[in-house]
This record gives C-alpha cells, structure tokens and sequence, in this order.
C-alpha cells in the first residue's frame, strides 16, 4: 500500500509539474502572437537589417490558427508581394503579375531578410517537444530554460532553447540549432505593447551568420479572420481582407 502511495503521489507531481510547464509555454505563446483556436494577430512589421548591406522593409502580417498571410509594403519595388505559411509547413508566395501563387521554402526571405517563420510564428508548443528545462536568467530576471527538440525532420530548427521569465512567463530569448547542435542564431524580445490584457511582443533582435534582423511590431489587433484570407487560391486575387469580424 505504501508503494502504491508513493507511486501515485510521484505521479501527481510528474502531472502537476508538466501541466504547469504546459501553462508556462502556453502563456509565453499568446503574449508572442501565437493564438489558439480561430483568434488571431494582425499587427505591422517594420524590418531593418544590418551586416555586410543594409535594408529596410515594412509589412502588414495576420496569423491565426497555424497560418500566417503577410504583404510587403516598402521598398515601394517590393510592394503588393504577399506570402502564405500554411500550418502543414507549405508557404506561398505572389507578387503583381504572376498568374497565380508558387510555392517556396519555409526559408524563403521577406523583403528586410526576416523570415517569415520569425513572426512571431514558429509554435514551440505544436511544433516542439520538452526534452528538459534548468533554471536560468535572462537580462537579470529569474527564468526556465526549455530545451525544445522539433517533433518533424521539415521544421525550421531541429533544436530550441527558450528563456521564459518566472515572472510574467514571457520569452525574452532563444537560440536557434541544426539537427547537428551548431547554432544558427539567436533572439531576443521585448514587449512593450499591450494586448489580451496584458504585455504582447513589440521587438524582436535576430543575430544571424553576421547580421542583426530588427524587427518592430505596432498597431496589434487581436481578432478572428476570415478563413479565406489563408487560401492559397485568394493570395493573388481580389479577396484581401485584413479586418476583424
């Protein structure tokens, strides 16, 4: 009876812990941008790289449900392009006179050099498993560092280490590896906006193979979308739409 007990108190805090882990994740999710269910974000993306050239680009960006649809707007050579992420992992893109959307890679580049998996995008909950966590800090603040490992061979990063505040539980860092443990690169965010009442993603810093990607992120609107706004169908047509119901 006494190993039957102790059983499945360890048990109960195994599930205690792994929900509150679950919690913590989910948390640091939504004040990213990635929503559950058929609510989502719409916010402008302003984007200034710099390295071996420098470039500047801004776009308007809604995700919901696993999708992102996203369209350039400067440089004014680059405008009207617009590019479709669908949740199986395909991403689209168009631009003014295509006759209809092609398909990329999940790599392909935004104009600014920001892929568009680092929207604020890329789900550490759906696309990533916990294989383990320390304790850590990040700018001074007490956090738990998450080591995601990538559940599909076609993801963007095998591997994901992922700061989350003990208080707030936001994520202010992550570093991003290959399948082989070599770092690709690193981020940081910041959160100075406000939505779902409470802080939301405002900044995003990417240091990548030289370059830093500066991405801003302004006028946030949480809302549901119309589901044709992430038909590939639509991405070259006349069915734009970007307003909330």
């Amino acid at each position: 009876m006494k190993t039957l007990l102790l059983l499945s108190l360890g048990f109960a805090l195994t599930t205690s812990c792994g929900l509150a882990q679950d919690q913590a994740l989910l948390a640091a999710e939504r004040s990213r941008g990635v929503m559950t269910g058929n609510t989502g974000v719409q916010w402008m993306v302003n984007v200034k790289t710099t390295g071996s050239e420098s470039k500047t680009a801004s776009f308007s960006a809604i995700s919901q449900n696993g999708k992102i649809f996203a369209e350039v707007k400067t440089p004014a050579e680059a405008e009207g392009r617009k590019y479709l992420a669908e949740s199986g992992g395909k991403m689209w893109f168009y631009k003014p006179g295509l006759s209809r959307p092609v398909s990329v890679s999940k790599r392909q580049r935004l104009s600014g050099d920001a892929a568009i998996g680092d929207i604020a995008s890329t789900s550490f909950v759906d696309g990533y498993k916990v294989a383990g966590q320390t304790e850590g800090d990040v700018n001074g603040e007490a956090a738990t560092v998450y080591s995601l490992k990538a559940n599909s061979l076609g993801d963007t990063y095998a591997e994901i280490k992922y700061w989350v505040t003990k208080s707030g539980n936001l994520g202010k860092k992550a570093e991003f590896y290959t399948r082989g443990g070599k770092l690709l690169r690193t981020s940081s965010m910041e959160y100075n906006n406000t939505a779902n009442g409470g802080p939301f993603l405002s900044r995003m810093v990417i240091k990548d193979s030289g370059r830093t990607i500066d991405l801003k992120f302004s006028d946030v609107k949480i809302g549901s979308y119309p589901a044709t706004l992430f038909d590939r169908e639509n991405l070259g047509g006349g069915k734009k739409s970007s307003k909330r119901k």
